[in-house]
């Protein structure tokens, strides 16, 4: 196996989106891709990620298993600089990472995991209400809700995105109207409400900055869907909802 990105900074970004969740996992360098589906520890929520062929300068595998500590490996990766590129390959046991730039090249090699394959395939899941939207509106909504609690309920209907968060230090109301500038798309049929954890929607979030879109998929006390795309990867999320009686 040999993959080279152009830019080992933008390649350790993208692996963000999958370890600011997942601690082990198993990606899978396949012919049409890097990819990797896993869930988090608590089994609450579940990444689907994938980058494609075509986004590598060169893409040599087959069917590669790459049983990896993410953590450990998100820490080898941003060493990586703004001027280098950065090419991974496997011997043996271990993955052999190389950042290159300019007449510097720096090499490491860090054990491959064996692991048991857990969750494989993304849920079968039918969403009629989305919207796609800023990721600094949806970060910003966050930030503020932690303020107040550590859950938050969406409520998705044809004039925009609700925020409603309540408890003991307070009550916080947010409201993302369809024709905000931040709003890009929205397509609501029935509309949706579902309360869901902060923690795990911030760190499902950390990865998505500025102006990058995001869409969010929404069912009445179903999973939450959640997806952007960060340096040519797809990063797909799925975060259960906490079931509240009134």
């Amino acid at each position: 196996m040999r993959l080279s990105y152009s830019s080992a900074v933008g390649f350790a970004r993208a692996i963000d989106a999958v370890g600011n969740l997942v601690d082990e996992g198993q990606f899978k360098a396949k012919k049409e891709g890097l990819s990797l589906v896993a869930m988090d520890p608590s089994q609450i929520s579940m990444v689907i990620f994938s980058m494609p062929k075509g986004i590598f300068s060169e893409y040599q595998s087959e069917n590669e298993v790459l049983g990896l500590d993410i953590d450990y490996f998100k820490k080898v990766l941003r060493r990586g600089k703004t001027d280098e590129k950065i090419t991974l390959e496997t011997e043996e046991n271990r993955l052999i990472l190389t950042f290159e730039g300019g007449k510097r090249k720096r090499t490491f090699k860090i054990p491959l995991l064996d692991l048991t394959e857990g969750v494989s395939k993304e849920p079968s899941i039918e969403y009629n209400n989305r919207i796609k939207l800023v990721a600094d509106a949806l970060n910003e909504l966050i930030n503020d809700a932690k303020l107040i609690s550590t859950h938050i309920r969406l409520v998705l209907t044809p004039d925009g995105l609700r925020a409603e968060v309540k408890s003991e230090s307070g009550e916080l109301n947010v409201d993302i109207e369809k024709d905000d500038e931040a709003v890009a798309e929205i397509s609501v049929e029935n509309g949706a409400r579902a309360s869901f954890p902060l923690q795990y929607l911030e760190d499902i979030m950390k990865a998505a900055k500025g102006t990058e879109p995001v869409t969010l998929y929404l069912e009445t006390d179903r999973p939450l869907k959640l997806e952007y795309n960060i340096e040519g990867a797809l990063a797909k999320y799925y975060l259960a909802p906490r079931i509240e009686t009134e």
